[in-house]
């Protein structure tokens, strides 16, 4: 019996790891973006409302990104119109947080798009 719920047990830890997206699959780049490293990606509902953390670092002399969340409901349709461009400044070598707040209760899941400030 114990090594029938370890078989069920060890399938459901698979599948529950497949099914959830990597880093890299919840970015989008835009432009130069490169040398910008997105080295941490976390998320939790809040108060009934999605609130995303991305840790990005900068590995050259440019230090000037823009980004911007794009918020996604349980349908996986965007929720909201595109948010405008948010310039950030990253010293090189030096690593930024960056905190979004979905605008609406809908949003069960985002992409963070990363663009090269214009």
């Amino acid at each position: 019996m114990n090594k029938y719920l370890a078989i069920i047990f060890t399938s459901w830890a698979l599948f529950a790891c497949s099914s959830t997206p990597s880093m890299k699959d919840m970015t989008v780049r835009m432009g130069d973006t490169d040398s910008i490293q997105i080295t941490d990606m976390r998320s939790l509902m809040r108060n009934g409302v999605l609130t995303a953390q991305v840790t990005i670092q900068n590995d050259s002399k440019s230090n000037l990104v823009a980004y911007r969340f794009k918020w996604i409901g349980k349908n996986g349709m965007t929720v909201t119109d595109e948010e405008a461009w948010k310039p950030v400044t990253i010293g090189k070598g030096q690593s930024t947080v960056i905190m979004g707040i979905a605008p609406t209760p809908d949003a069960t899941d985002f992409r963070f798009e990363l663009n090269q400030y214009k």
